[in-house]
Formats: structure tokens, C-alpha cells, sequence
């Protein structure tokens, strides 16, 4: 598969099977710090966040799941609801640790598994969630921090895995997870891959009701042969 890199450099263009693809890719999904948080997420052409089947991976393809890996590389955490985990069947990732945001610390029906070399899953959770988080990830490596005695924000779920270390964060959703990012003004960055279909499952990118408007730019852009695009946005800095 040849992705055309359309923006900032037209003419770029990379043989994703090729030997060396994948540093190339390094190169072009760099982060612009090192304490950002970009969420990386595949859309509809109309803003769906997942396919007929109700799962974003009936959106994406071989690249775009290529690039995700790219992405996790580069990041300290990978961030993400209880819902999307459960939902979406998480394989853990690699490098960086799966980071959850699950107040109540109900992870019952998630199917994660013990993969080798991966770091202990973190949820960040509540004092009670936390018995709960125990229970429903048992032996599955992991650490519950609990980030307020009842309720928490995601701007208090960000302090505290920054106070862990984990400073570089890619959000993987749901869309309440972005959403939140987005209002507590904490999202630097979007990548954004845009499958070619309409319609699917009602999941809308930013979930349901009006959301903050912002202005964004985009500082990439790619395309491949089957009609997927490819793009980085970086928040507008304002006049």
C-alpha cells in the first residue's frame, strides 16, 4: 500500500511494506512535546466513531492500524474509557501502558488478556472502584489509582498519571473521553483517519449534544488507494 503525503510536503511517498516504513512513519507522527495529549481516532466521512458492526476496527484498515502503533510508540499512556474497553475488545498494547478512566472500576466483560513484555495495565479510579477494579481485572497485571474518594475530572485523571510519569498521552476515546479532554481544554492534537463511508452505528465523534467549538489546523495530511486520508490537527493558536 502507497500512502501519498499530500501536506506539509507534496510528492512525499511511502511504501508501508517496504523495509524502514515504519521509522519513516516515526518521523511524520513525532509528537510536537513531550508533555501533549493527541487523541488518534477513525471516523466516518459524517463524524461516526464506529462501523455498522458498532466497532471502530470494521472502519480501519492495515495502515491506519499501522499508524496506531506509530502513535502508541511515541506516547507515554494510552488513554481510554471503561466503555470503549469493553466495547471494542482491547488487545494491550506493547510499550506504553493502557491507561482507564473508570470511576465506579466496573471493568466486567472487558477482554484483555496477559500479554508479554506489556506494562501493568493503570486505572484510574475512585476508593471504592478500586475494590472493583481488583475484582474484574484479577490476575491481569495492573494498578488502580485512585485519583478522588468519589468523583473525579479528566483534568484531575491527567495530574495523576503525570504524577506517575506518564506524560505524553495518546486518547483512543470513547467519545465522552474526547469530549472531556476537548472542554477541559487539554487536547493539543487530533489524528484523525477518515474511512470513505457514510452511515453506521450513531456514535458521533464528540458524543451526543453540542460541544465546545474550537478551531483547528491541519499540519498533515496522507492518502492511500483505498480512499482513507490520513490527517494530523493541531489547535488554531488564535491571532
Amino acid at each position: 500500500m502507497i500512502l501519498r503525503r499530500l501536506l506539509p510536503a507534496p510528492g512525499d511517498e511511502l511504501d508501508v511494506a517496504a523495509p524502514g516504513a515504519r521509522d519513516r512513519l516515526l518521523e511524520w507522527y513525532a509528537p510536537e512535546g513531550a508533555e501533549g495529549i493527541r487523541c488518534n481516532l477513525v471516523v466516518t466521512i459524517d463524524g461516526r466513531a464506529a462501523g455498522g458492526d458498532g466497532l471502530s476496527d470494521s472502519l480501519s484498515s492495515r495502515t491506519d492500524r499501522m499508524i496506531l502503533g506509530v502513535i502508541r510508540e511515541s506516547a507515554d499512556a494510552v488513554l481510554v474509557g471503561a466503555g470503549t474497553v469493553r466495547a471494542e475488545g482491547y488487545r494491550l498494547p506493547s510499550r506504553a501502558p493502557l491507561a482507564i478512566v473508570s470511576a465506579s472500576g466496573r471493568l466486567d466483560g472487558h477482554r484483555l488478556a496477559p500479554r508479554e513484555g506489556a506494562p501493568p495495565v493503570v486505572v484510574l479510579t475512585t476508593a471504592a472502584g478500586a475494590e472493583r477494579v481488583a475484582a474484574s481485572l484479577g490476575v491481569l497485571p495492573h494498578r488502580a489509582v485512585v485519583v478522588a474518594e468519589h468523583s473525579f475530572s479528566i483534568s484531575e485523571a491527567v495530574d495523576a498519571l503525570r504524577g506517575l510519569g506518564l506524560r505524553s498521552l495518546v486518547a483512543e476515546g470513547g467519545p465522552s473521553v474526547i469530549r472531556s479532554l476537548l472542554e477541559a481544554d487539554l487536547l493539543d492534537e487530533l489524528c484523525l483517519t477518515t474511512a470513505p463511508r457514510l452511515g453506521g452505528r450513531a456514535l458521533p465523534l464528540l458524543g451526543e449534544g453540542d460541544a465546545p467549538l474550537t478551531t483547528w489546523q491541519r499540519t498533515q495530511l496522507l492518502v492511500d488507494a483505498e480512499g482513507l486520508s490520513y490527517a494530523r490537527w493541531s489547535r488554531a493558536v488564535p491571532a
